[in-house]
């Protein structure tokens, strides 16, 4: 069974919810099923060579967006013998002849809120029709417990397969101090928001720690330097243009993950926090409060100053960090990396074979 994996998220949005989505499923099948990734530039050096390639090169635009998603990506499956194809951003290919897969984009990040241009207004018509063809994978296909619990697909069994990580494990640069760690997506209410609560907490602890921000461009990490005075600029560390093997070292070295929003259902940051023993600071969300449970210091949204005590806390009191960390851990096994994987494999099994 061959599979073509859509890649263009990890060329172009690698640190998505989408891309980080793709990446369980590499780890999650390596061991089970022959994944090709299609790529639309080379292959970038974060990724373990064990990864199988297809390289195609397209320019991001949202045209070649188009052309990858209808065009590239059934061609590219029919040259290499894909029994499906499987999408995880954009639009499911309309005229494809193999199986689709399509986790929506919706179940991501969601779209900025614009006008969309004439090509993406063109990509969305005609993805829709494609994912009519396609097995749109809801949250209960793949993690609904008691079909994971049934008679194993066609009599195979389903033992636990060791994780295969899909990203080089070189040691990344960290810093030598302790640090809080934010990701933005590009909110800039948020960014300030998070700068005003900092200048707040940074007040009270002096040196003893710094927040990392990885920012979601060089442009805004421009308009953090330029909008921040010296004196507070040196309790910052930023970063741009970060790839996910450096985001996965920052974040299981962090005192905790900042979060001020909620928690997308695919590839949500929170959840890799907790497998790290990291736990998670941030507004209150229902989804976030869901995904960490007791393993979160969550506040009422934007209340700065009791985020800001939270923040604190977690400094200064090492009971409250440490009790932290220990839930995080055993939140994290609620995610069952095998769960997922059989339920994956049953769904590429059923529609594959039925495809035939």
């Amino acid at each position: 069974m061959r599979v073509l994996l859509d890649g263009w998220q990890l060329i172009h949005d690698p640190l998505s919810a989408a891309a980080f989505h793709l990446l369980e499923i590499l780890e999650a099948l390596q061991q089970d099923v022959e994944l090709i990734l299609a790529l639309p530039a080379e292959k970038p050096l974060w990724l373990a060579p064990e990864i199988s390639v297809f390289v195609l090169k397209r320019p991001f635009s949202a045209f070649n967006h188009l052309r990858w998603v209808q065009v590239d990506l059934p061609n590219i499956a029919r040259r290499i013998e894909a029994n499906a194809i499987h999408t995880v951003h954009g639009f499911a290919p309309l005229f494809a002849s193999q199986a689709l897969f399509y986790s929506p984009t919706r179940l991501a990040e969601e779209r900025p809120k614009r006008r969309l241009t004439l090509w993406e207004r063109i990509d969305e018509a005609f993805g829709w029709g494609g994912v009519s063809r396609a097995i749109s994978l809801d949250r209960n296909a793949v993690f609904e417990l008691e079909r994971l619990l049934e008679e194993d697909w066609a009599g195979e069994s389903a033992q636990p397969k060791a994780m295969v990580s899909c990203l080089e494990t070189k040691l990344q640069t960290v810093p030598g101090i302790p640090y809080f760690l934010y990701q933005s997506f590009g909110d800039w209410r948020h960014v300030q928001l998070l700068l005003e609560v900092w200048s707040k907490t940074t007040a009270h602890l002096g040196d003893q720690v710094i927040l990392v921000i990885i920012c979601s461009d060089h442009h805004e990490q421009e308009q953090i330097e330029t909008r921040s005075a010296t004196e507070f600029l040196q309790t910052l560390r930023l970063y741009a243009g970060v790839s996910p093997a450096q985001w996965i070292s920052l974040l299981k070295n962090a005192l905790a993950l900042v979060q001020l929003d909620g928690e997308p259902l695919w590839g949500g940051l929170a959840r890799r926090a907790l497998a790290y023993g990291v736990p998670v600071v941030g507004f209150e969300h229902p989804s976030l409060g869901e995904a960490v449970g007791p393993a979160g210091y969550l506040v009422p949204s934007d209340d700065q100053r009791a985020l800001s005590a939270a923040l604190m806390t977690l400094v200064v009191e090492e009971e409250v960090l440490s009790g932290l960390r220990a839930k995080a851990r055993i939140r994290a096994k609620n995610w069952q990396r095998e769960n997922f994987r059989r339920g994956m494999l049953r769904l590429y099994r059923q529609v594959i074979v039925h495809s035939v």
